[in-house]
């Protein structure tokens, strides 16, 4: 992508940082919303760099053991997020390769979650524009049945594009209730 464009997106992104919260009640939806702005949205042009910050601030990251249960497989560090004093809530995964950025939840209203992810990926930034891709009812290790919204944010022909994922758990007894991830992948 151009410097422009690169300059255009940060600056959509960083105004959707003032998207206001959901209700109090609703803290643990709002809570994840704010790390996925804060880590992929806001540093979604360079997963490296946030990878060396995190590093660099010596931040505590999970061991490899626990890591690969986040990572399903993948290589990649995964750190645990903290949420009012406590870690073991929330955990930030970054794959191998930089070019995905996963913030995972043991508890999230999933209807609420749902209506702050789909309301912030219906609106790209420009000269970007929206696509809602289909829904998808899955089963997945950690969140048992699951359902999958997924939303593009592309230019009309480049070559790349952003994939915004968020998948909720059925079940409030999933080990994580919801998932959220931004990926810069082909088209």
């Amino acid at each position: 992508m151009n410097k422009t464009l690169m300059t255009r997106l940060l600056v959509g992104f960083c105004s959707l940082l003032c998207v206001p919260a959901p209700a109090q009640a609703q803290g643990d939806a709002a809570f994840l919303q704010k790390t996925y702005l804060s880590f992929c949205m806001k540093h979604f042009d360079d997963y490296a760099a946030l990878r060396n910050e995190l590093v660099t601030r010596q931040l505590p990251k999970l061991p490899p053991q626990q890591a690969r249960h986040f990572l399903q497989g993948n290589e990649g560090d995964a750190w645990p997020i903290p949420y009012k004093g406590e870690f073991g809530q929330y955990v930030l995964v970054l794959p191998a390769g930089d070019t995905q950025c996963t913030v995972m939840a043991r508890h999230s209203d999933a209807a609420a979650t749902r209506q702050w992810f789909n309301e912030l990926a219906s609106r790209a930034p420009a000269p970007l524009q929206t696509t809602r891709l289909d829904e998808q009812q899955s089963r997945t290790a950690l969140q048992g049945q699951a359902l999958t919204h997924a939303w593009q944010w592309a230019t009309e022909h480049a070559p790349r594009r952003l994939l915004l994922t968020l998948t909720t758990a059925e079940s409030t007894e999933a080990s994580i209730q919801a998932r959220v991830s931004l990926q810069l992948s082909e088209r």
